[in-house]
């Protein structure tokens, strides 16, 4: 039987270092929106530099999946300023630096997509 127990409203991801993001429930449209975004980064990429390194592109495949993910779900934070330790306001070039971070990108995919791989674990997927 199929549980319809995924959030449905904004919440809170516990992240690194006392970050913390509010994101919007990863539902089939923002993760289909990052798909796109990130496949379109990385086609732009692939025209521009054609003797890309095949582990680079696939690196930069998911680096550039997660930014976009994150992008389309993150509606607040906490935790995160600027280089004189004064609060940085959200905002979609910010969110992206912050997921340049490579164990802020790490736990954020984990969290975020966490629920939705519980549920195809258990085999309501």
């Amino acid at each position: 039987m199929l549980t319809l127990d995924l959030p449905v409203e904004p919440y809170w991801l516990d992240l690194p270092r006392g970050v913390r993001v509010e994101i919007r429930p990863v539902t089939t449209a923002v993760m289909a929106a990052a798909q796109a975004g990130s496949a379109r980064r990385l086609g732009a990429l692939r025209a521009a530099e054609a003797d890309l390194d095949p582990d680079m592109a696939r690196g930069l495949a998911f680096a550039f999946l997660v930014k976009a993910l994150a992008r389309h779900a993150v509606t607040a934070w906490e935790g995160v300023g600027d280089a004189a330790g004064k609060p940085l306001p959200l905002s979609p070039e910010a969110v992206e630096r912050l997921m340049d971070r490579d164990e802020m990108a790490a736990a954020f995919w984990d969290r975020a997509t966490g629920p939705v791989a519980a549920v195809a674990l258990e085999g309501n997927g």
